[in-house]
């Protein structure tokens, strides 16, 4: 069995729990504990310790991609002494900028602070072009290819890379699958490479095995309504047992989610846990 809080999401509906724009999520599998994401600051570690989870005990760290709302915490994790292993892309830490119209200036959307500053976490950082098994039945997937013709890269983001600004391909977004009862749980940040490519690499690594649990941020707020219309289709027709989308999902997307999956979509937020 699986359980998992969300300890970061842009939603708050309870009481003493704060909410900021990021992802943080808090998952248990047997005796191992993983931290899927930082959100912006310390309110991931705000609210662990409102909801009575350790975060500073946590067995892994796993940064989905480079940008400030899902990395920022990571400055806060709370046990120094005792930085567990920091598993992130190389280019997760290269300077990146946002723009979404021609007269906009660029914004930093990247990592918010150097990660040469905080030796006692750059010391733990493992990088993961590749698929990895970080324990027994728990991978870090690397790269995601573009398997899926009807999603592309989000235009409007940028990296310097070699001294060049060039557009940002997302090729630092990862995702978390794990295995549990003969099954898998896939776990996005913001699914910048598309839900349907995701899926389809994370259904490539663990052939065979029906997904139990989506829980991810999806990025489908602006996108056409024929991609979020296949989009949806596509999950209808995985026959997911829980999708929950998160963070930068879009309100109108997750009304759209919910009223074709039904009770299949949770709308969790911050606060919320879940037992899979």
């Amino acid at each position: 069995m699986l359980k998992v809080c969300i300890l970061a999401d842009d939603r708050v509906r309870k009481r003493g729990i704060l909410a900021e724009h990021g992802l943080s999520l808090w998952i248990e599998k047997d005796d191992k504990s993983i931290l899927f994401d930082t959100g912006q600051t310390d309110v991931f570690y705000h609210n662990a310790r409102k909801l009575g989870i350790d975060a500073g005990s946590a067995d892994f760290i796993v940064l989905s991609h480079g940008h400030y709302d899902h990395t920022g915490g990571l400055a806060c994790f709370p046990n120094r002494s005792k930085v567990p292993p920091i598993y992130v892309h190389p280019d997760a830490f290269l300077e990146k900028y946002a723009c979404t119209d021609d007269d906009e200036p660029s914004r930093d959307v990247g990592v918010p602070f150097s990660i040469s500053d905080y030796v006692w976490l750059e010391e733990q950082i493992i990088h993961t072009a590749r698929p990895l098994e970080i324990a027994e039945g728990i991978v870090v997937s690397g790269e995601i290819p573009c398997l899926s013709p009807v999603e592309e890269v989000p235009k409007g983001f940028y990296i310097k890379k070699d001294g060049k600004m060039i557009h940002d391909m997302m090729l630092d977004e990862q995702m978390l699958i794990i295995e549990d009862d003969g099954e898998i749980a896939i776990f996005l940040g913001c699914s910048h490479p598309g839900v349907i490519n995701s899926i389809k690499y994370a259904k490539k690594l663990f052939p065979g095995k029906n997904i139990k649990l989506l829980m991810a941020g999806m990025h489908l707020n602006n996108v056409s309504p024929i991609r979020l219309q296949m989009t949806i289709q596509y999950l209808l027709d995985l026959g997911i047992k829980k999708v929950i989308p998160l963070h930068c999902t879009g309100f109108g997307a997750m009304c759209e989610i919910k009223r074709f999956l039904k009770d299949t979509c949770l709308t969790l937020c911050t606060g919320d846990k879940i037992q899979v």
